[in-house]
This record gives structure tokens, sequence and C-alpha cells, in this order.
């Protein structure tokens, strides 16, 4: 004779909330990692994304985080700026890590920088569109008007090139053809600037560098600390 069970409905809500809580906490465990930077592979490996910019992850202890992976990435990276791509659907496709953000008063925006052939560089993230994020380092340049980008970016930021307006541009090696538009955005140690000029000029004239000129550092009162490495901004 078969016999049948009758499971009351308060336990069988029961017994499914603990599956629940048990997938939860088998997910929490997937991207623990030893380390921050094996917990972002980890969520990297989950969510089937792209993280550019991973070498910029110090030796730190993992973040605590609960909740969806997309929360726990936002946890992870808490105390990092980044730039997020996301595909028409709102999907994450690709993250970027420009760096670590620095401790600052009140309206200071510290940027850390590095002092390569008589010039400061500093990480940041750009976009031509505002979907797409392209992390870049850019020479620090006062003399500069705008910022100055390699032509070839015109393409991988998404932007018109027939919608650019061709200028002569003044540099140290004398007169060059560019063309000039305005990025969508610019992030810069947590500060998201919008509408920046930019004008783009021949890769080869620039040797594949850009510069971060006054048409950004402009909105600032800049201060350089040439002992300490440091750049920072001061907002006017």
């Amino acid at each position: 004779m078969t016999r049948s069970f009758y499971l009351h409905p308060i336990r069988k809500l029961a017994c499914a909330l603990c599956v629940a809580v048990a997938l939860n906490a088998k997910a929490q465990e997937a991207d623990s990692g030893q380390d921050l930077y094996g917990q972002l592979e980890s969520l990297q490996n989950q969510m089937h994304i792209q993280i550019v910019g991973l070498d910029n992850i110090g030796d730190e202890p993992k973040a605590r985080a609960r909740g969806s992976l997309e929360q726990r990435l936002e946890k992870a990276l808490s105390s990092y700026n980044h730039a997020i791509t996301r595909d028409t659907q709102g999907k994450i496709e690709k993250v970027v890590i420009i760096n670590k953000k620095q401790k600052t008063d009140s309206g200071r925006i510290v940027l850390p920088a590095r002092f390569e052939g008589g010039h400061f560089i500093v990480s940041l993230a750009v976009s031509g569109r505002g979907d797409y994020w392209e992390p870049l380092e850019m020479i620090v340049d006062t003399g500069a008007d705008l910022m100055v980008l390699p032509a070839s970016m015109i393409a991988k930021l998404g932007m018109d090139e027939t919608a650019l307006a061709p200028r002569i541009m003044q540099t140290a090696n004398g007169n060059v053809d560019a063309k000039v538009g305005k990025l969508r955005g610019v992030r810069i140690e947590g500060e998201h600037l919008e509408n920046v000029e930019a004008a783009f000029v021949d890769d080869e004239l620039l040797n594949h560098q850009s510069l971060l000129g006054m048409s950004a550092l402009g909105r600032y009162k800049l201060m350089i600390d040439n002992e300490s490495r440091l750049v920072t901004l001061i907002r006017k």
C-alpha cells in the first residue's frame, strides 16, 4: 500500500525559505575569495562581465557584502573610483577600475599621480556618448586649452567624426590639425564632469599620449605638490 504524506502549507513555506537561504549562502561563499582581488575575480566570472583595472586593487581584505551579485560588486568597489558600462537592457557588460578613492577635505579632490618624463600623469575615464567608458592615463598639461586625445579614440568612444569641428591647434612643436568636440563625461577621482571640450589629434603627433588640459582642469583651482607627487583640485 502506497503511503501519502501531507505537508502543512506553513511547513512548505519554511522549507522553501530554508532552500533560498542555503542557495544565497552558497552564492555568498562563491564570491568570497581570499582577498578583494580574488573576490572581484570571482564576481567577474559569475556575472560574465569584463573588469578592467584589477591591477589597481591593492592588498586589501575582501568586502563584506550581501544581496544580489550587482549589489556585492558595488560594495566590493566602494573604495575605488570606477565606471560601469551597461548594455541596452541595463545589464552590466564592463567595469573599469580607475584608482583608489582618497580621503579629502570638503571641496578638495586629491589625484594620486606618478611623475614620469618631467610630467605628472593621472588616471581617469572618459566617455564620448555616455554609454561606454574608456580608462586613460593623461599628462597634466596646464598649457593646453583643451583635453587632447589621439584621433584613434574618436571611433573607440563611438563619436561621430563628421560632427567634430576642424581646428588648428598650437602646440610646442608648432601648429597641428585637430578635430574638436565635446565628451559626454569625464570621471576623475569621484568627480563627474559633463560636456568637456576635447581636441583629437593624429596619434603619431601625440606620440600616442593624451593631455589633461584646461577644459577639464579649468573648472577647479589646481595645486601640484612635487614632493608628495599629488595633484589637488579645489572646487571653485
